[in-house]
């Protein structure tokens, strides 16, 4: 276990190394002078070489490279162009809302998952069972901003059951944000429950081919105890590896959802850098999404070890 834990930790710094470099020669690639949208078309060359200076935009590029990676390994991710605040304060201030969206949705959409599938494995030439597949297909294929638009229109301007848009922190009340949730919450709901419904239910039917099922069939247990004993559990690892990659995806990837309901999120402030040439936070947000990635994967290799001793992570 603790080697699987060190293994992680040094494909960590190689992934953020990875992704910070090719992030910082990218975005220095890209046409738009940060500067220039900070002043507007107006700016004197005198106001922008000042502003140049103080955004570490001159010299060259090695350079500026050099300084950059200095200042990282102290822990400093530099100051945001646009918001003129540290970017690991701005992460700190955006993170909460997406990840509240992100676990949220993974985890209904997971027992969801679960419950269904449970039906299927139990009773697999039910109605039920049939049905299974072209639903989650038919989920699957559903855009998510064409979803997210539906259900603002029926649910929240129609029956006036939810709010349209808006943010709440959970632990500071309850009361008004889980109302705001919902909508958003249940658009990626849809979308993850029929992606890891489709996962799962592949694993399931590979597994009820194995001989040893028949072995506990011909000792007389029962077809509930074999699915909820057997088939399960040993069909639940490909749905691991989906959960920890989709969650990992969600926490850069709702921009769509977060603009719709007006959440302050992660996503939402990438897209704020971006439009504004901000290279400190664009740089520092992706490579915070890409540390949530290779933490949620070694929460993942943990949880093989838990559910099924035999696997051995690399």
């Amino acid at each position: 276990m603790l080697l699987v834990v060190l293994r992680r930790l040094r494909d960590l710094v190689v992934v953020l190394a990875v992704v910070g470099t090719f992030l910082f020669f990218l975005l220095r690639s890209i046409p738009g002078d940060p500067a220039q949208v900070l002043l507007g078309l107006k700016a004197s060359p005198e106001q922008l070489a000042r502003l140049h200076e103080e955004l570490g935009l001159t010299g060259p590029l090695y350079e500026q490279y050099l300084h950059w990676v200095g200042n990282v390994l102290t822990g400093d991710f530099g100051t945001s162009i646009k918001y003129q605040a540290p970017v690991l304060d701005m992460i700190a201030g955006h993170i909460a809302p997406t990840l509240t969206l992100a676990i949220a949705s993974t985890v209904i959409s997971f027992l969801l998952t679960v419950l269904v599938i449970g039906w299927v494995t139990v009773s697999p030439h039910s109605w039920v069972a049939r049905g299974v597949n072209r639903v989650a297909q038919f989920g699957l294929a559903l855009p998510e901003f064409w979803l997210a638009l539906l259900a603002v229109y029926v649910f929240a301007l129609v029956l006036g059951w939810f709010p349209t848009s808006g943010h709440t922190p959970l632990f500071a009340d309850p009361v008004t944000a889980v109302p705001q949730l919902v909508l958003p919450v249940a658009v990626l709901v849809v979308g993850q429950t029929a992606f890891f419904t489709i996962t799962m239910e592949e694993s399931v039917l590979g597994e009820l081919t194995q001989l040893y099922l028949r072995t506990a069939r011909a000792k007389g247990v029962t077809e509930r105890r074999i699915a909820l004993r057997h088939v399960l559990p040993n069909s639940m690892l490909p749905v691991l590896t989906t959960i920890g990659l989709n969650f990992a995806s969600l926490i850069g990837g709702v921009v769509v959802i977060e603009s719709i309901f007006v959440i302050p999120g992660l996503g939402t402030m990438l897209l704020g850098a971006v439009y504004a040439r901000d290279f400190p936070l664009i740089q520092g947000g992706v490579m915070f999404v890409a540390f949530l990635f290779v933490v949620v994967n070694l929460l993942v290799d943990l949880a093989y070890s838990l559910i099924d001793p035999k696997v051995r992570v690399s």
